[in-house]
């Protein structure tokens, strides 16, 4: 693959590690997770699968250059997925789907593109002929974005947590976690940028316990799943633009982590920093599942 349509942008570890050394105040923290880096894009699309779980339609929305558009749909032309189900009996269905694709440098002005993640991001069974409702419907009542951490933002260094908030169901937050964090276009020592990792995870969590939400539920007997949100929260730095669908970003990504209040739930989707933009609220349930393995494919 050609590296002219991946961009990378860096700044100095001296920056970053000087930005982190201004979090010392802050109280302590557990272990800082790994780190990785990793440039990412997410390329949008809409699916059709008849009632076998066949691929039958396929129609991207995100501009991509020749080679990555043609390999990759031949790669989502082969996948199969579970047939969806009504009432037992095994439907078409259409759905959203977000394929991230991940990029990595092999020698100058070449990369090795592989399939990262692919989510479902529609709210709901919606795309369901006759589907019920889901089981619980949230939207925002009081969100106050959180403390720029001010070492990280004079260093210009931006970034993305995806947080995991487990609400009452008057919508309070009980319970916030830090999924996975990606710093942008940045570079450092592994544990200077696990510092920075953990700055703006530590700033994300303390302003969620105060947010408020209005919860319907629609159901007697909501689950964990049914009462959690997941909410990509961006800091953006000064000067630095947010990188859309199609556009790729280099990322410093932490580990992954699943909140303890789900542990040991089945059929929740594996959603990561890199799959969503700001302001999605990806669905932790899904009518959609891939039965075809596809992380890690090259393309």
């Amino acid at each position: 693959m050609q590296g002219n349509s991946l961009k990378r942008a860096a700044f100095t570890a001296t920056a970053l590690a000087l930005a982190c050394a201004a979090q010392a105040q802050t109280p302590p923290t557990p272990p800082k997770p790994a780190v990785n880096s990793i440039m990412t894009t997410r390329v949008d699309s809409e699916i059709k699968i008849d009632p076998s779980g066949a691929l039958v339609e396929y129609r991207s929305e995100t501009p991509l250059p020749d080679d990555v558009r043609i390999s990759l749909e031949r790669q989502v032309r082969a996948w199969r997925f579970e047939p969806v189900l009504i009432d037992g009996k095994a439907v078409t269905a259409k759905a959203r789907m977000r394929v991230t694709l991940a990029a990595r440098q092999l020698g100058e002005e070449r990369y090795a593109v592989t399939v990262d993640n692919v989510t479902f991001p529609a709210t709901g069974y919606g795309v369901l002929p006759d589907a019920p409702p889901a089981a619980v419907t949230v939207s925002s009542r009081k969100i106050l974005p959180p403390a720029y951490p001010q070492g990280l933002a004079r260093a210009r260094v931006g970034g993305v947590v995806l947080l995991y908030l487990r609400l009452s169901p008057e919508g309070r937050v009980l319970e916030a976690t830090p999924v996975q964090t990606s710093l942008l276009n940045v570079y450092g020592s592994d544990k200077t940028l696990a510092q920075g990792v953990s700055a703006l995870e530590q700033a994300t969590a303390r302003a969620a316990r105060n947010w408020e939400f209005n919860v319907q539920l629609h159901t007697d007997h909501p689950s964990a799943r049914d009462l959690t949100v997941s909410m990509p929260v961006e800091f953006q730095a000064p000067g630095m633009r947010e990188t859309r669908p199609g556009q790729w970003r280099t990322e410093v990504r932490g580990t992954r982590r699943e909140p303890a209040w789900l542990r040991g739930e089945t059929g929740n989707q594996r959603i990561g920093v890199s799959d969503v933009d700001s302001g999605d609220v990806v669905p932790l349930a899904s009518a959609l599942k891939l039965t075809s393995e596809v992380q890690g494919v090259a393309l």
